[in-house]
């Protein structure tokens, strides 16, 4: 582990090294060739107009995330092509846009690391996200060490990174019984509404169900009215409504259960899946509670 930890500490001594920390040349390791490492693919940085060329049909996914621009390089230790990961660093444009684009690859059950502001891996990849920027790693193949080696990699540009406090977003959905993982913010088409903006979305523990509560970022109380009445027309539409007080909306949707939806302030909140109307108001109670009045 020491050879490893050498090499990763040892990135920001070789001469040249850019030291701009705007730019993200800042936090991309340098190969320690004295460890025989070298670039398999040299630093390669992507913007807005080329990201296609190297994710091809992710690019538009990350577009809607408020992608700004990424940087990218592959390494090799000599002639051992089995023994190479790949670093790629993305500048979402803010906090919540790059937890947006992490949380789009996390899913409950997901194997978490303490580090940046949160971080998942498995056997070939590492992915975190802190302040503005995402990273994935991925390594090209199952050899301990290499593991090892992807981990410190990602424990070095993380510690480069400014620090950063947790989107206050986030903690507009409850802590509280919420499955593990299960918190994603979702640009365009949240809900599979056009005229919802954005929004976050959980899952809750409540006993016998599980729930999932949103929350729609409306920005004004004008643009959550507009918002909540097509919603309520496209919930009436699908499904059966059922009896709501004014503000609310509930209908019984085939193949999704019951939905629950209130207009709060200049947001719209919500339950899906509840069986009693109970457990619904319940979860709702504790999201108007995080958001406050």
């Amino acid at each position: 582990m020491g050879r490893i930890i050498h090499w990763v500490l040892g990135c920001m001594l070789i001469a040249g090294y850019p030291l701009d920390a705007a730019s993200l040349d800042h936090y991309l390791p340098i190969p320690d060739r004295a460890q025989g490492w070298q670039f398999d693919v040299e630093p390669t940085r992507y913007t807005e107009e080329n990201l296609f060329e190297y994710i091809n049909g992710e690019a538009e996914l990350y577009h809607d995330y408020g992608f700004v621009e990424m940087i990218t390089a592959a390494y090799v230790r000599g002639e051992e092509y089995s023994f190479t990961y790949s670093v790629d660093i993305y500048h979402m444009g803010s906090p919540l846009n790059s937890f947006g684009i992490y949380s789009s690859y996390r899913h409950p059950g997901a194997n978490l690391m303490d580090l940046g502001a949160e971080a998942t891996v498995s056997e070939l990849n590492l992915r975190f996200y802190k302040g503005p920027f995402f990273v994935q790693i991925n390594a090209g193949s199952l050899a301990p060490e290499l593991h090892a080696l992807m981990i410190e990699t990602a424990r070095w540009i993380a510690e480069q990174m400014p620090a950063s406090t947790r989107p206050m977003e986030l903690g507009f959905l409850p802590a509280a019984d919420q499955i593990e993982s299960s918190l994603k913010y979702i640009t365009r088409g949240f809900l599979g509404q056009s005229v919802f903006p954005a929004g976050l979305t959980a899952l809750y523990d409540a006993g016998s169900d599980t729930l999932q509560a949103f929350v729609v970022l409306t920005k004004t109380a004008a643009e959550a009215e507009r918002a909540f009445q097509v919603y309520g027309s496209h919930l009436r539409t699908r499904g059966k409504e059922l009896a709501a007080a004014p503000g609310e909306v509930e209908a019984d949707i085939p193949h999704q259960g019951r939905v629950l939806a209130v207009r709060h302030l200049h947001w719209i909140v919500g339950c899906i899946g509840h069986q009693e109307r109970r457990s619904a108001d319940t979860l709702i109670g504790h999201l108007l509670t995080a958001l406050g009045e």
